[in-house]
């Protein structure tokens, strides 16, 4: 192989794929990325066994090949390089690299030793405008589970149902559900797909300059592309909850306040929970609006005041502020809405400008 690429075209494809390479393998290759220059193109490849990305660059040809180099220091050498363009060459399972004032020799593997990253599907189930379901799955990826204990709260379950899709994320303390309407007619189809390929999508989106992604299901794989980047990953096996029991169809107590205000007010005040258990923060209602407040024997005491209409009784409830802050911070809503029933039942986060999106956080036991 023997290749020429501009640096910032090789540092950006090396950024897109070198992250899902994991540090902690017991299979040498995987700490390695996939080079493959043939056919016009130059991808590059990682993987884990269980998410695999590529993506693509161009740059000149002059002999096809392949090779597996190790991600991190690959990844280094080219950041660091701020040379106009990088030649690599290969001979054997060695890799020169040389640019106009630098030279480097990176010992690789074969890359017949590298697992196969399944190629992009030609057909997709569903193609979406990208900031459209960016926005959708970073509002339902703070809520899965952490831990693989029951590997179907470990992901995002999607529902597609006809010309809907509805997206849902547990951890059992909190749910989080955006559905999006589709422009097509799409059948039935649930899947489980895991948290960190979600991240993965995510991530690559936020700087990915094209305007759509699009989403292919088969029987135990999904499988995203996004402009010259793709990503394939295992679908969680088992059966999503069935959480819409749990989803209040009324409420005693609703308020609207602004959602900046309640955000600056609970991370305030949970400043004086965090070394807690539960980073447990009280919220009053009353007439006058939100009052959030925490104790700690150990730290002292705080509590501030959030402007709110109210309609409905007063209540004194109490939650894990993380979970009110995980959502604020993803919702550039003005207004949003803040509902209740009482103190041991779900309360319920609105959107005023998303009526497709609801958010439920289950109270903890009030400490007295």
């Amino acid at each position: 192989m023997k290749i020429t690429v501009l640096q910032s075209n090789l540092a950006k494809a090396l950024n897109q794929v070198a992250k899902i390479v994991g540090s902690r393998t017991t299979l040498p290759v995987l700490n390695n990325i996939l080079l493959n220059a043939e056919k016009g193109k130059i991808k590059l490849s990682a993987t884990d066994l269980e998410v695999g990305i590529s993506t693509q660059t161009i740059g000149k040809i002059e002999e096809e090949g392949r090779i597996t180099l190790p991600a991190k220091l690959l990844l280094d050498f080219v950041m660091n390089n701020k040379d106009e363009s990088v030649e690599i060459s290969t001979k054997e399972m060695a890799a020169g690299l040389k640019s106009s004032r630098f030279e480097a020799t990176i010992h690789g593997i074969s890359a017949d030793e590298f697992p196969s990253v399944p190629e992009a599907p030609k057909e997709y189930l569903a193609v979406f405008p990208k900031n459209e379901l960016f926005e959708s799955l970073k509002k339902v990826a703070i809520a899965p589970a952490s831990d693989e204990t029951r590997p179907v709260l470990a992901g995002v379950y999607f529902q597609f149902s006809g010309r809907e899709l509805t997206l849902a994320a547990t951890d059992s303390f909190r749910l989080a559900e955006k559905k999006i309407e589709l422009k097509n007619e799409v059948g039935e189809k649930k899947v489980i797909i895991p948290t960190r390929t979600i991240n993965e999508v995510l991530r690559v989106a936020s700087s990915s300059e094209s305007d759509e992604i699009a989403l292919a299901v088969t029987e135990n794989q999904a499988s995203f592309k996004i402009g010259e980047t793709y990503i394939v990953s295992r679908l969680i096996e088992g059966a999503f909850p069935n959480y819409s029991q749990i989803v209040p169809a009324t409420f005693k107590i609703e308020t609207k306040t602004k959602a900046v205000d309640l955000l600056a007010a609970v991370r305030m005040t949970s400043l004086f929970s965090r070394d807690s258990a539960n980073n447990n923060v009280k919220i009053v209602v009353n007439k006058a609006g939100l009052d959030i407040a925490s104790a700690a024997s150990q730290v002292g005491t705080a509590k501030s005041h959030v402007p709110a209409e109210v309609k409905g009784e007063g209540l004194e409830i109490a939650f894990n502020a993380r979970y009110i802050l995980e959502v604020l911070n993803v919702v550039p809503d003005a207004e949003i809405m803040l509902n209740f029933n009482d103190n041991t039942s779900p309360a319920v986060v609105k959107l005023a400008s998303d009526a497709g999106y609801t958010y439920i956080i289950m109270p903890l036991k009030s400490e007295e």
